[in-house]
């Protein structure tokens, strides 16, 4: 469905990929794991184009090319199978959380007013958030605010939902409600990359756990195996020390 080969991407001097080679199936929930500066962010960001690769390939389902060679046309085409979600929201603040979703729909999709409503209110209310529609994002807590962010992203339908650690500025119980939103998600069958610190989410719902370390995958492998059988030292290491950080 989406791979990516031998990818490569540096800020800077500052090589932070390192030949990564990563793919999702349909359906597939994959956690991504790892120490803060291991690259799990940076891999999402150049999956998205939202940060430049300096090289490798990217698969998207029968469509192959050199990831530095795409066009604008052909990124534009990509990205408009993706779906997004970053840490800190990014909702529009003068917008209410329905013209958040709509907007997209919209401009983006030049999709008809009434149609583009009927979505919005369907995904807001599988996010548990139709009844702030008209609310704008200053007026919601964090764990709200993120499911609108959820509910703007799934409206695309996309073949593949990314989220960069979309409970790592909540609360406990705020990360929670994030949770059981992803946790459903993953049930009705979407696509899911995430990259989280929650160990339970990545046991219990991810069917993959990758572990990255120093801009490379230092294990891949099913969830159950990843935590009862890792393979690697450094996993083994990573894993005590969450379970020490844990309590």
């Amino acid at each position: 469905m989406l791979e990516v080969k031998n990818l490569r991407c540096s800020y800077g001097a500052n090589q932070v990929l390192k030949d990564i080679n990563f793919r999702v199936d349909k359906g597939e929930v994959i956690a991504i794991v790892g120490s803060s500066g291991s690259g799990k962010t940076t891999l999402l960001r150049s999956i998205s184009f939202l940060h430049k690769a300096d090289g490798g390939t990217i698969r998207f389902f029968d469509f192959e090319k050199d990831i530095t060679r795409l066009k604008g046309s052909e990124i534009r085409r990509l990205r408009m199978r993706l779906g997004y979600v970053f840490q800190n929201f990014n909702l529009f603040r003068n917008m209410t959380v329905r013209q958040n979703v709509m907007e997209g729909l919209v401009t983006a999709r030049h999709m008809d007013r009434a149609e583009a409503e009927k979505i919005t209110d369907a995904v807001l209310e599988k996010v548990d958030m139709l009844e702030r529609a008209d609310y704008y994002p200053d007026q919601l807590s964090g764990g709200q605010q993120q499911r609108a962010a959820i509910a703007r992203s799934i409206a695309f339908r996309p073949d593949v939902l990314l989220l960069d650690e979309p409970t790592s500025s909540l609360d406990p119980e705020l990360t929670r409600e994030v949770l059981n939103i992803l946790t459903q998600l993953a049930a009705d069958g979407i696509t899911m990359v995430v990259v989280t610190h929650e160990m339970g989410f990545a046991r219990n719902v991810a069917n993959r756990v990758i572990f990255m370390e120093g801009g490379v995958v230092v294990e891949d492998a099913p969830a159950a195996e990843f935590f009862n059988h890792p393979k690697q030292e450094a996993t083994k290491r990573f894993l005590r020390t969450v379970t020490d950080d844990c309590g």
